[in-house]
């Protein structure tokens, strides 16, 4: 399996989809096809390398992966020019007057909202000696945020006035249309029409939606000393979106570009874990390859959701305490906790792996695992509190540095993890997207964060796993079972207990739960998979010849479904007939 040939094919595999994708999918896109000319070039260097009968370069095709893992995620990921100037309009000032030169149609109009502090407010138009209202906004459920919205209308008149009744808002822009011919204004109030290159899009590309309308904006918020929106989840997550705003401005690029990176960073260490669980460059490969085709892995990481950050660290938490196992050098283990540190300052669903880590001490005590003498017995213990209850909790602490730089207060972050257990503890929604924990991996529920039609077209944008990576993984995950009970060796024990850690606890948790919660769980199940296929084709030597067409199944899948995962607008039939596997699968 180390021949060139057989690398050769293992690189033409993580090409092609790409070559598909970029046919069927891309339009006049400049950064599309730029990937698509480097991933060519990288692929051009190994046939170079095999026609000149020289050893292939492995990491070619790793870089292969991860680029066109980039190649699917920015595409169309968001746009980078949106509204940037604002006013910040509150229910205590006066009114905002929109003055025309004479009096004119106006059919619609449209206006981007930043910031939204449970506004209400009213449009009145003057006829003739009296103001009447004709167009009002109620805020509801959820803060309309960093959106175009645009409204019918049908007046005549020289004057608009824009009325406050409750709360506050930061308003980037207003519109007056006639016949999608934009009509000139003054206003009393700076910012309001200074924007008029900047397209109007309600759709997902130019404006945020689902979970966004939180991180997103309270990203936003930390960054520029404002008062803080959301604070249901801990810090580090809206910190590290907010490195992207910093880079490409408070535009859907910039909120979501950080995410699409970290993501891509997962491929890699998906690929190094299985080389250091596995010692062979193919399964490496492959743990990479189904990560970069997994249906969830792609969706979570085109938005502002704070989740594939910690994802991540924990997966590289989990690897440097395998690594620190199979080593036993202490920074090892220092290093884990640090990441376990990370990830629970992302969100505090990476604290399930806590249990991983108790459960991975415990076999390797009642396993005599060979360990050095300063891990012996409960040395080894004292050496886990001192990590992960010391160092962890020091790092978690740490990422609440800008509370104490707005308060000068210890006292204030306390409170606010407090809020945090309060809000969640207090939790009591339904949701039709909902789901159960044993619903997951057999796919019975996808999440619809998005979606929007447009004549016979629909763009969803839908969480759930490539059939062909939770189906095998639900098998996986039985065999692992069965060969720990036979053969109780430390590979197999490992990723399952990370894995059982990661999903088990989801059974005790009754508040409102759906799909995407799984993904913490996910990087173990693909591990899973590459172990139980390493097994068949050490046991079949004729799968060996055929190994690879589960993957081309994988990518298949993941080609068939983009639209759905994406926001790609594609004909509602061809999603009724291609896609809709279930009449549970709301795409």
């Amino acid at each position: 399996m180390k021949s060139n040939k057989f690398t050769l094919l293992m690189h033409a595999l993580s090409i092609v989809p790409a070559i598909v994708f970029f046919l069927i999918y891309v339009i006049r896109d400049r950064i599309s096809l730029f990937i698509m000319i480097l991933l060519l070039i990288l692929f051009g260097i190994n046939i170079y390398r095999y026609i000149k009968k020289k050893d292939l370069l492995q990491f070619l095709i790793i870089l292969s992966l991860v680029g066109s893992f980039f190649l699917y995620d920015i595409y169309k990921l968001g746009n980078t020019k949106v509204p940037q100037t604002f006013t910040d309009l509150t229910e205590d000032q006066s009114v905002t007057l929109f003055n025309f030169s004479k009096p004119q149609q106006i059919d619609k109009i449209c206006y981007f909202i930043g910031i939204n502090e449970n506004v209400n407010f009213v449009l009145e138009y003057q006829d003739k000696n009296t103001w009447k209202k004709f167009y009002s906004y109620d805020e509801k459920n959820f803060p309309f945020s960093y959106r175009w919205k645009c409204a019918k209308s049908k007046i005549k008149t020289s004057k608009i006035l824009l009325r406050i009744t409750k709360d506050a808002m930061m308003l980037n822009e207003v519109r007056f249309m006639h016949k999608d011919k934009i009509v000139e204004y003054t206003a009393n109030r700076k910012n309001l029409n200074d924007e008029p290159e900047m397209a109007v899009d309600t759709s997902y590309h130019s404006s945020m939606f689902f979970d966004e309308i939180y991180h997103g904006r309270t990203a936003y918020e930390i960054i520029n000393n404002r008062w803080i929106y959301e604070n249901t989840h801990p810090y580090l997550g809206k910190i590290l979106i907010g490195l992207g705003i910093k880079a490409f401005g408070m535009t859907p690029f910039g909120w979501r570009i950080v995410n699409v990176l970290f993501a891509g960073l997962m491929i890699y260490i998906a690929y190094l874990f299985a080389i250091k669980l596995f010692k062979e460059e193919i399964y490496g490969y492959s743990a990479a390859f189904l990560m970069t085709y997994s249906f969830m892995h792609l969706t979570q990481s085109r938005f502002a959701h704070i989740d594939t950050f910690g994802v991540l660290f924990v997966f590289i938490s989990y690897l440097f305490l395998y690594l620190f196992i199979i080593k036993q050098h202490l920074r090892l283990l220092i290093y884990s906790a640090i990441f376990f540190g990370l990830a629970s300052a992302v969100k505090w669903s990476a604290v399930f792996a806590s249990f991983g880590f108790v459960a991975i001490s415990i076999y390797l005590l009642i396993s005599k695992y060979p360990l050095q003498k300063r891990f012996e017995g409960y040395k080894l213990l004292l050496y886990g509190i001192l990590s992960y209850a010391l160092i962890s909790v020091i790092v978690y602490a740490l990422t609440f540095y800008d509370i104490y730089l707005r308060t000068g207060s210890f006292q204030e972050i306390i409170n606010y993890n407090l809020n945090m257990f309060d809000y969640h503890s207090a939790i009591d929604a339904t949701h039709a997207y909902s789901s159960q924990w044993w619903s997951w991996m057999l796919d019975m529920k996808p999440m619809c964060y998005y979606r929007n039609y447009e004549n016979t077209l629909v763009s969803s944008i839908t969480v759930f796993g490539n059939p062909a990576i939770f189906w095998m993984g639900l098998i996986s995950i039985f065999y692992l079972i069965i060969k720990v009970i036979r053969k109780f060796s430390l590979e197999p024990t490992f990723i399952l207990l990370a894995f059982l850690s990661l999903y088990l606890p989801y059974i005790f948790v009754d508040r409102l739960m759906f799909i995407y919660h799984f993904y913490y769980a996910l990087p173990f199940m693909i591990l899973a998979i590459v172990y139980m296929l390493k097994d068949i084709v050490e046991r079949f030597e004729f799968y060996r010849n055929i190994y690879f067409v589960y993957f081309v199944i994988v990518a298949s899948l993941f080609l068939l479904f983009y639209p759905v995962l994406s926001g790609y607008a594609i004909e509602k039939t061809y999603i009724d007939t291609w896609l809709k596997w279930s009449s549970a699968w709301w795409l």
